[in-house]
This record gives structure tokens, C-alpha cells and sequence, in this order.
């Protein structure tokens, strides 16, 4: 009997336990099992990333997702749904990655920059932060947005892409007297370029550098970068990040550019042509009360003799008045006048001018290892300026080499040499010396080169104490004078950096860092004594002798002018 009752209620605790079982079987949440996962987030170097962001996939817009942040040494510990099939890691700065999940518990997620996302941070010299981090005015210029246009030099790269960026100055003119130019910061360090300019100025300038190096400029604008870099940075600062080889990769780039921009003097829709300066010539004769009555002529031989006005126009009415030519003969002069259009401009861009040539190529090439990323690259450039005899020519070597020594110390050095030399006419064409009116040339009508003699300037007075005191002949022929008084110039400038490293923990490191800079520029300019500039410059300092002679203060001959200004920093 006993043995029967016993076998009941074991048959029925069974039954109960069978039954528990079927309802927790179905129950919802028996069946949402979770699991954990383990992993770490590090960088292309294997650093790890603090603060990166790990969550679930979830295809579900109104399902929940599991989400967390990984710790200082990049690690993090996860709880997922058990159907969970995929988690995605980000952090700024790098590409996103989505990881499919495996029956294992541990991950190891690396993340690559993205260069899209450069726009996202600032660098301001000493650290790269978020924009949300960043409490000045800044703008940002990266690599993508300059491989849109070739450019050879920093203003061009900035004109139209920084906010009040204008004539190399960002905060306009702040100073009489003292610099407005801002400061550059070339890859953490500040860089100078002070040249001379022959009169005891001291100019702040650009510094030199490989424009196809760049990876991105940051421009700080307000005051706060001065709680950097200190007062220099009262203008500004251009901070420049320079590009890096990835690692496991070898990178070789060659570019080549060649630009020509069509010169004109757009004289035809800004200046004033032939016909309407001879209009206002006659003006002036008909309004002029002094050429009607009884003394015309000899107003008008008076007005000549003292060249009061040097217009072959006006001269050609007075020799009318005066009596030296008829009238028909006037009109007919006046008249030709009139249709010569935009003649002297026209001459400039011919005989005087040119199309800008630039060429420019580049060359670059990177290797990237495990502990060892090196950069070198070489920049020449070869421009025809706009004037007929001013060109320049630059080379840059550019060479930086990062090794990681240790797991703790890095070294990196570089250096940065340009040598550059040009010539730059001296003469203007648009201010030759004498008055001109957009009917005169350069070239007569023989083809032979157009001189302005001393008659057509100096009154009879003036020409008497030429002639009689034995001074030298003041005529100018233009286009002779462009080819005299060239000024020559050989730039050198070298910038070598070394850099150390010490990373104590993933938080805490110490940079110590030390820049050598070093510049030298000549230039020399040899004065023709067959220039005007000469022969008028050995005649201001003369005295009369009295008898058709004078004595010369300066001896007459070719003046050479030099000066030599280094920089060393």
C-alpha cells in the first residue's frame, strides 16, 4: 500500500515538473537568452582608443540596442540579445566597422582613419580635438578640397576659402607700424620667414614649403590662439599639418601642372580710348579763355616753350594758336590721334607683356612599417611672370622620418630645404617717366622702338641748363629700358626639426622638441649707365662750372647695388 502511494506522487511530481517545463519553454522571458561579449578598439598603430563607441546591430528601427563606451586601454564588456548577429565600433576621426559575431567571446577591432571626416576635428598646433571641443574661431581646409585645384603658393590655397582671409592677413590691419601677418605653424612648430627689403624694413613673409605636402591647414582667428603661442599670435595663426604614410603601405605620386593666364590690360572696358582724350583736349582749348583775343599767339608760344602740357594733343592745338602749323594740318593730326584706340596699352601687351607661364611638378613618396614611417618629397616650379624679363625658378626637398624606438618612445626628425633664384624687371611700362596718352606707342611706325626725347618733357629753360653745363642726354626709349637694371635674386633656406616622444601611460605623454632655422637671401642689381635711371641720377648730383662744363658728385658709369640678409632661428 505504501509503495503505491509512494509511486503516485512520484508519477505526479513529474506531471508537475513536466509541466513547469513546457511553461518556461514558452515563456518570453526564458527565451530572450543574453550572452556577453569582450573585446578592444585600437588605431592603425595599434593604440588603443579610449571612449570608442561599441554597440548592437539592429535591422529593428523600433527594436532596443545595446550599446557602450570603451575604457582608457580601449577595452570594453558588452551584453547582447543571443540572436544579435552584428556590432559596429566608431570613434571620431575613423571609418566606422561593422564585426559579425562568432560563437567566441573576445574581439579585437582595429579602425582606420577616415580622411572624410578630417573637417570633423581642429589641430591646433599642440593637440587635434573635435570641433565641439574647439572654443575658437577657426577654419578648416583639408587635402580633398586643395586636390581640387593646383595651386603654387599659401595665399592662393586660402583666398576664397578662409573667412576673412585677404592679402596674407586674417584679422586685417592691426598695427601701424608693427607686424599684421599672422603665425605659421608648420606640424606643431612656429615658423619665421623675415627678408629685408633694401631699406631697413624687416617683412614677415610665407614660409617656404612644398604647397603638394599639405594635408590639411587649420586658420585660428580670434585672441584664444594667443593662449598658445603668446602675442605673435595677435594676427592669427595658419597652422599646417603635413601628410604621413599609412602603415604597410608605399606610396609614389607624381604630378605635373602647367598654367597660362591670357594677360590684358583691360584697358577697353576701365580706361578712357584715343577719341575721348582728344575730345577733352579740344574742350580744354575751347574753354580756355586765354586762346581768343590778341595775345593767342603769344600765350601759346609761351605755354609751349615752358611745356606746360606734354600731350601731343594740346601741343598740336598750341602749335596751331601759335602759328607753327595750319589748321587743316591739326584737324588732320587731331584726327589721327583720335583713331589710334587703345594704342600704348595695346604696345604694353605686345612688346612689353606676356601670358604667365607657370610650370610645377611635384614628386612624393611614403613607406609605412610597424615601427618606422619615412616621407620625402621634391617640389620644382618655374614661372615666366607676366612682365617680359621677371621669372623665378624654386626647388624644395622635403624629408621626415617617425620611428618608433620603443613601445615607449618615438623619434621623429625632418628637414625642409628651397633654393630659388629669379630675375625681376625693374622698369614699368605703365609709369615710364614721362606722361603718355592711349594714342602714343612704344614702336613707330618704321618698326624702330619709340624714344620720348628731352624736347617732348623739359621746358626751354630746363633744356638751356642741360645743353649748356655739359650734363648727360635724359631721353627714354622704353622698351631699351626693360631690358636694363634687372634685379637678381638667390633664395636658400633650410628648417630641420627633431622631435622625442615619451609615452609614460594611453593618458600622459611628454613632447621634447627643438627646430633649426636658417636663411639666406641675395640679391644684386647692376644699373647700365645707358639706363635713364643712371644718367639722371649723375646729373642730380652735379654742380655748374660756369663755362658749358660741371663737376659730377657721382662718376659716370654702371651703379651695382647689393644686399645679402640671413635669418637664423
Amino acid at each position: 500500500m505504501e509503495k503505491n502511494v509512494l509511486h503516485d506522487i512520484r508519477l505526479k511530481m513529474e506531471f508537475l515538473l513536466l509541466c513547469a517545463m513546457l511553461v518556461l519553454s514558452v515563456s518570453p522571458a526564458y527565451a530572450q537568452r543574453n550572452r556577453t561579449i569582450h573585446g578592444i578598439v585600437v588605431d592603425e598603430n595599434k593604440e588603443p582608443l579610449p571612449a570608442a563607441h561599441v554597440k548592437q546591430v539592429n535591422d529593428d528601427p523600433k527594436g532596443s540596442i545595446a550599446a557602450v563606451i570603451t575604457d582608457i586601454q580601449g577595452h570594453f564588456t558588452l551584453t547582447l540579445p543571443y540572436g544579435t548577429k552584428e556590432i559596429e565600433a566608431s570613434y571620431l576621426g575613423y571609418t566606422s566597422q561593422r564585426i559579425k559575431l562568432t560563437a567566441t567571446n573576445d574581439y579585437y577591432i582595429a579602425l582606420q582613419p577616415s580622411t572624410e571626416l578630417l573637417d570633423e576635428v581642429v589641430v591646433t598646433g599642440y593637440q587635434t580635438i573635435s570641433k565641439e571641443r574647439a572654443t575658437g574661431a577657426f577654419s578648416k581646409v583639408d587635402a580633398k578640397k586643395l586636390e581640387t585645384q593646383r595651386l603654387s603658393d599659401m595665399g592662393s590655397m586660402l583666398e576664397g576659402r578662409v573667412a576673412g582671409y585677404s592679402d596674407g592677413k586674417i584679422r586685417g590691419v592691426t598695427s601701424m607700424n608693427g607686424l599684421t601677418t599672422p603665425l605659421y605653424v608648420i606640424d606643431g612648430f612656429p615658423v619665421e620667414k623675415t627678408t629685408n627689403d633694401g631699406y631697413g624694413n624687416w617683412i614677415e613673409s610665407v614660409p617656404d614649403l612644398n604647397m603638394e605636402d599639405i594635408e590639411s591647414i587649420t586658420v585660428l582667428k580670434d585672441a584664444a590662439a594667443t593662449s598658445i603661442y603668446g602675442a605673435r599670435a595677435a594676427n592669427g595663426v595658419v597652422v599646417i599639418t603635413t601628410k604621413r604614410a599609412k602603415k604597410d603601405e608605399l606610396n609614389v605620386s607624381f604630378s605635373a601642372t602647367l598654367t597660362v593666364q591670357p594677360y590684358d590690360t583691360y584697358a577697353d572696358k576701365y580706361l578712357a580710348g584715343s577719341s575721348t582724350m582728344v575730345e577733352l583736349e579740344r574742350e580744354w582749348a575751347r574753354q580756355n579763355p586765354h586762346l581768343s583775343g590778341d595775345n593767342v599767339q603769344s600765350y601759346a608760344q609761351t605755354v609751349l616753350d615752358n611745356m606746360s602740357y606734354s600731350s601731343l594733343g594740346i601741343r598740336n592745338i598750341l602749335n596751331y594758336y601759335a602759328g607753327h602749323i595750319s589748321r587743316d594740318q591739326m584737324e588732320s593730326n587731331l584726327t589721327n590721334l583720335a583713331s589710334q584706340g587703345y594704342r600704348y596699352y595695346r604696345d604694353i601687351e605686345k612688346y612689353g607683356k606676356r601670358n604667365p607661364f607657370s610650370q610645377q611638378y611635384n614628386l612624393n613618396i611614403g613607406k609605412g612599417t610597424e615601427k618606422n614611417t619615412f616621407n620625402a618629397s621634391v617640389s620644382y616650379r618655374n614661372n615666366q611672370l607676366e612682365d617680359k624679363y621677371s621669372e623665378n625658378r624654386t626647388i624644395g626637398i622635403n624629408l621626415q622620418n617617425s620611428t618608433k624606438m620603443t613601445s615607449w618612445l618615438t623619434l621623429d626628425v625632418g628637414t625642409y630645404l628651397n633654393y630659388g633664384k629669379g630675375t625681376t624687371q625693374s622698369f614699368n611700362l605703365f609709369s615710364p617717366g614721362y606722361t603718355y596718352m592711349p594714342y602714343n606707342g612704344l614702336v613707330n611706325g618704321d618698326g624702330t622702338y619709340y624714344t620720348n626725347t628731352e624736347e617732348e618733357r623739359y621746358s626751354l629753360y630746363n633744356l638751356n641748363l642741360l645743353h649748356n653745363n655739359g650734363l648727360y642726354n635724359l631721353d627714354i626709349t622704353p622698351l631699351d629700358e626693360i631690358k636694363m637694371n634687372q634685379t637678381k635674386n638667390r633664395d636658400f633656406s633650410n628648417r630641420t626639426f627633431a622631435r622625442l616622444t615619451f609615452k609614460f601611460t594611453d593618458w600622459l605623454k611628454y613632447t621634447a622638441s627643438f627646430q633649426y632655422e636658417y636663411a639666406e637671401y641675395k640679391t644684386e642689381q647692376l644699373k647700365s649707365k645707358d639706363s635713364y635711371e643712371v644718367r639722371n641720377k649723375v646729373n642730380t648730383f652735379s654742380t655748374s662750372n660756369n663755362d658749358g662744363t660741371s663737376t659730377f658728385a657721382l662718376p659716370y658709369g654702371n651703379i651695382f647695388f647689393t644686399l645679402n640678409s640671413a635669418t637664423l632661428l
